[in-house]
């Protein structure tokens, strides 16, 4: 039997503009408040039907990944194949680009393409709701990255609501430091309820009068005691005619954000010894 074609898919990752830890509940997640950017920086995935009734995943890049079922690639995978009883089997290629522990969301996005991918190729015409459900039992982050573009994200960072911002003359520059960071261990130092004192209309309302200000990471505080590097990334960045420099997420990547590709190449200039990247946001429909 001839084989099937292979579909190639872009897995983008994203950027938190601002990231707010909030309440602590029952089952020790916090809520939060953030905006999450999607950037035009991405992995490779690539999906072939297979005669074999499994799931086969090859892992290559610069970032290393497991390649067996504790991958979100595999579990989205299993979830789609099971859920919709598909007999066949898919061969998976993940080439990584996007750094893990690095706040970027990399390996939820890789999840998020996998069950939009399979929709696709199977043509199982799932709804937009239905997948993002399904995305939802594979991680907080993961839909997000179903439809993507700039949204706000709430309660664990499920609760999303898309908005038109216009930040797509803005250059953004990614630096990764030489260390990345736990989810988890960043977290834990949020053990107890904090003082919600946090007015998310300020966001709301930054649509019709955009101020970068606004926007600040809780994370960042954290994150530069325990590893100093990232203070002197942003020193350069803002040095350099940055207008906003941020940790993403939990970490550990910095970015800053510029008006122009030559601001932000020549701050570039000065922080290539680090792995750095300039990138555009993306904007959806």
């Amino acid at each position: 039997m001839p084989m099937s074609q292979i579909k190639t898919f872009k897995s983008y990752a994203k950027v938190n503009l601002g990231l707010k830890v909030l309440d602590l509940l029952p089952d020790n997640y916090h809520t939060i408040f953030t905006i999450m950017q999607e950037i035009d920086f991405y992995d490779i995935i690539k999906i072939q039907k297979n005669n074999e009734n499994k799931i086969n995943l090859f892992c290559d890049g610069t970032a290393k990944v497991p390649d067996d079922k504790t991958n979100l690639c595999y579990k989205a995978a299993e979830l789609i194949l099971n859920n919709y009883n598909i007999s066949s089997g898919v061969n998976i290629s993940l080439t990584k680009k996007v750094p893990i522990g690095a706040g970027l969301g990399g390996g939820s996005s890789n999840a998020a393409t996998i069950l939009r991918g399979l929709n696709q190729i199977f043509k199982l015409n799932i709804s937009n709701k239905e997948i993002k459900d399904l995305a939802l039992l594979l991680g907080c982050d993961v839909p997000f990255f179903i439809q993507g573009g700039t949204q706000i994200s709430e309660g664990k960072g499920e609760i999303l609501t898309p908005i038109n911002i216009n930040i797509s003359q803005y250059y953004f520059l990614l630096v990764f430091p030489s260390f990345n960071v736990s989810t988890k261990w960043a977290y834990s130092f949020f053990k107890k309820d904090l003082p919600n004192t946090f007015d998310s209309d300020k966001f709301r309302s930054f649509q019709d009068s955009f101020d970068w200000k606004l926007f600040e990471n809780d994370f960042e505080n954290i994150i530069k005691s325990t590893y100093p590097e990232v203070v002197e990334i942003r020193r350069i960045m803002e040095t350099y005619s940055s207008v906003f420099v941020s940790l993403s997420g939990s970490g550990s990547t910095m970015f800053g954000v510029f008006k122009d590709f030559l601001k932000a190449d020549i701050a570039y200039q000065q922080l290539k010894n680090y792995n750095c990247h300039i990138v555009k946001p993306l904007k959806r429909n």
